[in-house]
């Protein structure tokens, strides 16, 4: 009987990479996937989106609660419950004035955008994350970072469309910069 020598520590790593980069390219293509999607129904999109927060927000007031209610020894009880409370109604305010909250999470998007390409050029340059695809990384920043100047421009008059074509393109390059890295991270390894 032959004995297989053990795999060498550089195989080891090329396999752990491999693996790893695997599961960030699924997600890439899912993120890529779903960009495309919201780009081309964006008021769908938006109010998908808008929805899924209501949805999500009265679901965690009303476990809350019902987490608040059941633990009578807690010192923060009338916290949380109030907490839950609020939570709860913010969802159903949401979910019953879909228009209105839909303006609001635009401007919070735009916001959220310009931070977002900040930080995204700062990661590119500072830490030259993506490797050698960092240019990539830096021209998701640039392309963020406008879009959420673009959205504050324009506010409210945009909100139905905006979030969802916004989101589809943020998901679509930020899909797309990830498989990029991922796939540079690959190669170097290889």
């Amino acid at each position: 009987m032959t004995m297989e020598p053990p795999p060498s520590t550089e195989s080891i790593e090329i396999r752990a990479t491999n693996a790893a980069t695997g599961l960030v390219i699924a997600l890439s293509v899912g993120l890529i996937f779903l960009g495309v999607l919201a780009i081309l129904m964006p008021a769908v999109a938006s109010v998908a989106f808008t929805s899924a927060i209501g949805w999500i927000a009265l679901v965690g007031g009303v476990f809350q609660v019902v987490q608040s209610s059941q633990s009578r020894a807690f010192k923060g009880q009338g916290l949380s419950l109030g907490v839950g409370i609020l939570y709860a109604i913010a969802g159903l305010y949401i979910l019953f004035n879909p228009d209105k909250a839909t303006a609001l999470l635009a401007l919070a998007l735009g916001l959220l955008f310009m931070a977002e390409g900040v930080l995204t050029i700062a990661m590119a340059f500072s830490h030259r994350a993506g490797g050698s695809m960092s240019w990539f990384v830096a021209i998701n920043g640039i392309v963020t970072l406008i879009l959420g100047i673009l959205a504050i421009n324009r506010w409210p008059f945009n909100a139905l469309w905006l979030i969802g074509l916004y989101m589809g393109i943020s998901l679509l390059l930020s899909g797309s910069s990830l498989l990029g890295a991922a796939l540079a991270l690959r190669k170097e390894r290889a």
